[in-house]
Parts: C-alpha cells; structure tokens; sequence
C-alpha cells in the first residue's frame, strides 16, 4: 500500500510549529519537526494574510524536506486557537411510536439533530458530550439497550464558534498546495490531550499561559463547562524587559527562555547577563537579580489578576467553577519560565502541575516530547482528527448493526439459556 503524509501545524501569536507523520498500513509514525517565528499575526489577531501565508509556507517546505524523500502530497491539519469559544447546553427529546429498544443509532441522530441546530444558526460546533439521559421520565447514565416506551430525551454539552471565526485563517490556507485542510482550535484539543477522563470527571482548570493571553479551559462532569481568555500574556513579561533594557523583542525572548528566573529574592553575588541591545551593536550587560525581579513582578500581577477574574466569575457560575477544587493543570509557552510553580503555588494553591500528554493517542509520541509544551497541541490537533476518523468508522459499523437481521428464534433461546447458566454459575444457584 502507497505511504502517504499528514503535517500538523500550530499557528501561534508568537511562534508557529510544525510536524510531519508518515501514514502507512493504519499506522502513524513520527518524522520530523520545525519551528518557526510568527509573521503577520499582531495582538493575536491575522492582520497581513500574505505573510502569514509565507511563513507557514516556509515551515512546510522545511518539513516537507526534512527527509530523503521529497514529499509532494499531504494531508493538513491546522490548529489556531480562535479566543472565541462558547460553550452552552441543548436537550431534544423523542417519543417512539412503540416501545423500542434504544440503540448507538438512536443517540447519533439525537446529537446530529441538535448539531445541525447549530449549524442552521450560523454556528460551528467543535465538540459535543451528553450530558444526561431521560428514559420515561427516568434519569439514567447511559440508555443503550434499555427500552423507552413513551419518551428518550438527552441533553448535550455544545462547544462552538461563530462561523467567521477561522474565516481569516482559511483565507491564509487556501492557496497552499495540501490535498486537505482541516481546522480545529488549538486550547480546546490541548485540553483534552493533558487531561485524563478522570481528571475531567472530578473537575479541574486548565490554564494555558500564552503568548498573547492566558487561555482558561474549566471541566466538570467529565465535559467542558466554561472557557475564559484572559486578555493578559507572556507578551507582556518581554515588553518589560524590552523597555528596561531598551533590547528587541527576540533577545527578551532568548532571555526569559535561557537565563530568566522567576524569583524576587536576590542573591549576594549577581550574576551578570550579556544580551545584544536594541541598536544591535556589541554587547551589553545586565544582573541576574534585575531580570528575575523584572520577569516576578509581572507574572505574579498577571496571575494574581487572572486569579481575581476567576474568583469573581466562580460567584456567578458555581457549579463550574466548583472545578477549581480539583486543581489546575498549566500549559503553553508561559509554562517554561523558570520557577513560575512557586508564584502559581503563592497564589492558586498548592493542587496543580505542569501539563504532559497523558491521553490515549492514535501515533506513537516521542518521549522528549510528550512534556514540550511547544508541541504538544501540534499533536493535539491531529489527534483530534484521527478521533473523529475513528469515531466515524464505528459509527459505520453501529449502523450496518443495528440495521441487521434479528437473530432466529431458536438462537434467541440459545442465547438466553446460556446467559441462564452463566449467572447460575455466578449465584451459586437456580434461584
């Protein structure tokens, strides 16, 4: 069977990055990454739409030549996180003619129904998870194979954007030479790629400190219930070292990466630091103790106000923002400063960690990575469409089940008389 290839992207404010996989017999096998400096995308919005188009064009060319082998066609998946998100609930119910066992089927198209409300809305849907089930006035937590003789209604928790959302971005992407382009948001597929199922039932906030904002990502009950963008990030942590130190933006970057601490106390013997000023002639120095108290005094204001946010909206929306006891996971660029634990601890607790990918995934994930808070929604992405793949694929099969031949009589009967037995064996008994 022919090979064929899948690149990922994330499209970042600050940073694009990019990996390539190669496909064959079922099977995804990681090849290479790259990365790359955003152009054309200012205050996290797409303002010059040919030069973001060059430079993701210029990202693909590098990992399509990563190899021996030059790579000509391939499958795109595009993460972007839009900042857009909303989140709302909608329930449908259905009453049978007769009394009809409920099948996989019949839950498909309860949810297609409500989605294509969206849809005819103007609205895309990005994730949908039911919530609750009602069988004849009854609450029940999963209605396969029971049966419903007046009613089945089900509610269902909706993620969705408007539809101008991506719209910016699929006019970057339409002139790129992919056979497919497929978009998801970025936060969203992060989210569930650093959280387990359990860690989602109990409830917990995933904050994805980023380059332009503070991205918040609040589950409970196993769904999302609430996104927050918090409109403060590290863009600000370089501006004040920019300004104090009178350097480009690059340099603070390389400074806040490689020698910043997050730390206001001060040591007795001061490192001394050299970065290149703005002039970009020679060298300059700064201490040690003035970088970190720069880099400190600005990310515990921003915590320390995203943390107020939250305070104040956990009034509002307590059944979701009940979430927070559960503890926080924190991701994005943001997550690489040095120290910045111990200002989260003074400040959000003690119950948090750093994200890792720790979900069930359709590629084998390199080691190194699966902690690069860098790549991790560039595989969160294409995951989530590998999901989508799988889930369609059983769909497909459900259906060619539940509109299959009822059994025979006589095997009926065999079939109930051997789950007979089975459960005397169980019960020790007849009865």
């Amino acid at each position: 069977m022919a090979k064929s290839y899948i690149i990922s992207l994330d499209i970042g404010s600050f940073m694009i990055k990019g990996a390539l996989f190669e496909e064959e017999n079922g099977e995804y096998i990681f090849l290479s990454k790259a990365k790359t400096e955003t152009e054309g995308i200012i205050q996290g919005e797409i303002q010059d739409v040919e030069l973001v188009r060059s430079t993701i064009n210029k990202l693909l060319n590098e990992l399509k030549n990563s190899g021996s082998k030059k790579i000509k066609n391939y499958d795109l998946i595009v993460g972007y996180s839009t900042n857009s998100l909303n989140i709302s609930q909608d329930s449908l119910t259905v009453e049978p003619p007769e009394k009809k066992e409920i099948k996989v089927l019949d839950l498909k198209k309860i949810k297609n129904s409500i989605i294509k409300k969206y849809e005819d809305e103007g609205k895309e849907v990005l994730d949908s998870n039911f919530m609750k089930f009602i069988v004849d006035d009854k609450t029940v937590r999963n209605p396969i194979s029971f049966y419903s003789q007046k009613s089945l209604s089900a509610s269902l928790n909706v993620v969705w954007v408007d539809e101008n959302a991506f719209a910016l971005l699929a006019n970057v992407l339409k002139r790129l030479d992919a056979d497919s382009i497929t978009l998801y948001d970025s936060t969203l597929c992060t989210s569930y790629s650093i959280t387990t199922a359990t860690d989602r039932d109990i409830g917990l906030t995933v904050v994805d400190f980023g380059y332009h904002m503070c991205r918040i990502m609040i589950f409970k009950n196993g769904i999302p219930r609430m996104y927050y963008a918090f409109p403060y990030g590290i863009r600000y942590v370089l501006k004040d070292i920019q300004n104090v130190i009178k350097t480009t933006e690059k340099e603070a970057h390389r400074l806040l990466s490689e020698e910043a601490v997050c730390l206001r106390d001060t040591n007795a013997k001061p490192k001394r630091v050299d970065f290149i000023p703005i002039s970009g002639n020679g060298k300059s120095v700064i201490s040690q103790n003035l970088l970190n108290k720069i880099v400190f005094a600005r990310i515990r204001e921003i915590i320390s106000r995203m943390n107020g946010e939250l305070s104040k909206k956990s009034y509002e929306n307590t059944l979701e923002m009940g979430a927070l006891q559960g503890g926080i996971i924190y991701t994005g660029g943001g997550s690489y400063i040095k120290n910045i634990e111990s200002t989260i601890k003074d400040l959000m607790g003690k119950n948090f960690r750093k994200g890792i990918w720790v979900n069930k995934s359709f590629f084998k994930i390199p080691e190194d990575l699966k902690d690069d808070a860098e790549f991790i929604p560039v595989f969160s992405v294409l995951n989530k469409h590998l999901t989508e793949i799988n889930e369609t694929e059983n769909e497909k099969i459900d259906f060619e089940e539940d509109n299959s031949p009822e059994p025979s009589s006589k095997n009926t009967g065999e079939k109930k008389s051997i789950i007979k037995n089975w459960f005397k064996k169980l019960s020790g008994g007849d009865e």
